[in-house]
């Protein structure tokens, strides 16, 4: 049986996605209050659509495993991570902007908590926490796949060592 470079990291970061994926999805479409707060919709159907359809496609490609795939996983889940920092934890750490207040009192304000609030520091809520750490597992997986990749393909073609 012939394997890519870096196949088996790969298909871990397949799962790590997968498992990302799911969870995603799942918080985005059932009613999980006070978990998640969708009673209303969850103001990003469309959005939640096209990501469902972006990692599939991205779950089958490193499945098979290879540079691109892992790379391509890599800086997709990085950049959703960074996201993630941008919009959830510099608010936090620095203080919320109106608007931003105003988006998590309608959507946020009422779900699950772990974090300390203050009226200019609104924490992710449990949800995204989880998710955050989702997106970390999956970008950290997905890194190394990778970094496996380049070393397997390069030693591939290195020299075997005399013995």
């Amino acid at each position: 049986m012939h394997t890519t470079p870096g196949q088996p990291q790969c298909r871990r970061a397949a799962l790590a996605v997968l498992a990302l994926g799911i969870y995603l999805e799942a918080m985005e479409w059932i009613d999980f209050y006070p978990w998640n707060n969708i009673r209303a919709g969850n103001g990003q159907a469309t959005l939640d659509v096209v990501i469902a359809g972006v990692l599939s496609i991205l779950i089958a490609w490193l499945w098979w495993g290879g540079r691109i795939p892992a790379l391509l996983s890599a800086g997709l889940i990085g950049l959703w991570g960074y996201f993630q920092i941008a919009t959830w934890w510099i608010p936090y750490i620095e203080g919320a902007s109106s608007g931003w207040k105003k988006v998590y009192a309608k959507w946020f304000a009422g779900s699950t908590q772990i974090l300390p609030a203050s009226p200019d520091h609104l924490p992710p809520d449990a949800n995204h926490f989880v998710l955050q750490l989702f997106v970390l597992l999956a970008f950290l997986l997905s890194a190394s796949a990778a970094v496996a990749a380049f070393s397997s393909a390069s030693s591939a073609h290195s020299p075997r060592p005399l013995r």
